[in-house]
């Protein structure tokens, strides 16, 4: 057998020469010099591009959003359509809501012939809602409430409407459903149940608005749970019903005389604007998560500035997210002058008056939905399309007309 080879292992191998080590480091620097000053100069051009790629995006997504919004509106002088004075301005269209909603009477709503005749001539004039009182301005409750036996039976119309069987009627013209709740104000459930109230300081007496032989009313006291909840049952029925939006009325502390004798008991001293402000926000989200629009509404003049005691405070500062303004010419009185807005005599132009207060609105309520409201008893389409004319023309293109001529 052969002598064996014997391998002689040498370190030196595995080693790296310090040259070798240095060479390798300055090809790695060099390189990495090199992909620096690649990047720096690709980085402007780079940079302008995908830049201007964004710009562009966005503005076809502005240009997207500005077409949906800003539908043509019709005025009483038309310009691609002849002149109709039996058709209305067109309102702008809300995604989910009413835009032109005719308001009509209890009274018409109750009488099926002339309910159905109201139907077909509103939707013929351009309405897209038909809105009535759930609850009306004195308390009465126009449909057959079952909240309180001992007070529901004073409390409903003695001709009450089915609520369901009206919906599905306006429903069936092809029109939205609107319900009108007055709130606080109410004169008859404080009288059925004393413990939602409005009382005199230190007794068990109804506050009344004036004195008894000359008409005055009790009040629903805002501050009262048991009030609240009796509001809220009726809102309850009416998206039970399918009313695809409530307008709240009369959402306000007391007014009459006597106010300093009301007892506020443990919120007397509360801030009472803050309260309103926070109450129509609760019911605009409880509204909403039943899948309803909720609104409130106020005067031009309180929005204004004028006449806000019943409010605390600021009316604009307790407006929901979508606010009816009612510019009825009888709601400036002899006019309103202050640091936004001067109106000195209303009723010499309706445009103008209405064109300057909701633009003056406008301004104070810029994040806010807003419907122009008209009382039209008694007008002629062409007066009420100036009257409209001059709510659209101030940027409110939404409008509610009571008692329109149909």
């Amino acid at each position: 057998m052969g002598k064996p080879y014997k391998i002689k292992r040498h370190k030196r191998i595995y080693r790296r020469s310090a040259g070798s080590i240095i060479l390798r480091v300055a090809v790695i620097v060099a390189a990495i010099g090199i992909l620096f000053a690649l990047g720096w100069a690709l980085y402007a051009p780079v940079s302008d591009w995908i830049q201007q790629r964004q710009t562009n995006l966005e503005q076809n997504s502005t240009t997207i959003g500005s077409s949906q919004e800003k539908i043509p509106v019709q005025t009483a002088e038309p310009t691609e359509q002849p002149q109709d004075t039996n058709n209305l301005p067109p309102a702008k269209t809300s995604n989910s809501s009413a835009s032109a909603v005719a308001y009509l009477p209890i009274q018409t709503v109750a009488d099926p012939a002339k309910f159905s005749a109201a139907l077909n001539s509103a939707k013929a004039k351009g309405y897209d809602s038909i809105m009535f009182d759930l609850k009306s301005s004195d308390g009465t409750v126009n449909y057959p409430i079952a909240y309180q036996v001992a007070s529901d039976a004073r409390a409903t119309s003695a001709s009450p409407v089915d609520l369901n069987s009206i919906v599905s009627q306006i429903k069936e013209a092809g029109l939205i459903p609107v319900a009108s709740i007055y709130t606080f104000r109410d004169h008859i459930y404080p009288s059925a149940n004393k413990s939602a109230a409005t009382l005199y300081k230190n007794s068990d007496f109804l506050w009344v608005d004036n004195a008894p032989d000359k008409g005055g009313k009790p009040w629903i006291n805002p501050f009262s749970t048991e009030g609240q909840a009796y509001i809220r049952k009726i809102v309850d029925d009416a998206c039970a019903a399918g009313f695809q939006m409530i307008v709240l009325q009369g959402t306000q502390f007391p007014t009459g005389y006597s106010l300093d004798m009301i007892d506020y008991g443990e919120h007397a001293a509360d801030n009472k604007n803050a309260f309103l402000k926070q109450y129509l926000e609760q019911m605009t989200e409880y509204a909403a998560n039943k899948g309803v629009e909720l609104s409130g509404m106020f005067t031009a003049a309180n929005m204004l500035g004028a006449n806000n005691s019943i409010y605390f405070g600021d009316a604009t500062a307790i407006a929901p997210k979508t606010t009816v303004v009612d510019f009825s010419l009888n709601v400036f009185g002899n006019g309103i002058t202050n640091d936004s807005v001067s109106i000195p005599n209303p009723t010499a132009d309706p445009y103008n008056t209405i064109k300057t207060a909701g633009a003056a609105i406008r301004q104070q309520l810029a994040n806010h939905q807003l419907l122009a409201y008209i009382g039209a008893e008694g007008m002629t389409e062409d007066v009420l399309s100036a009257h409209l004319k001059g709510a659209s023309d101030s940027g409110i293109q939404r409008y509610i007309v009571r008692n329109p001529t149909l």
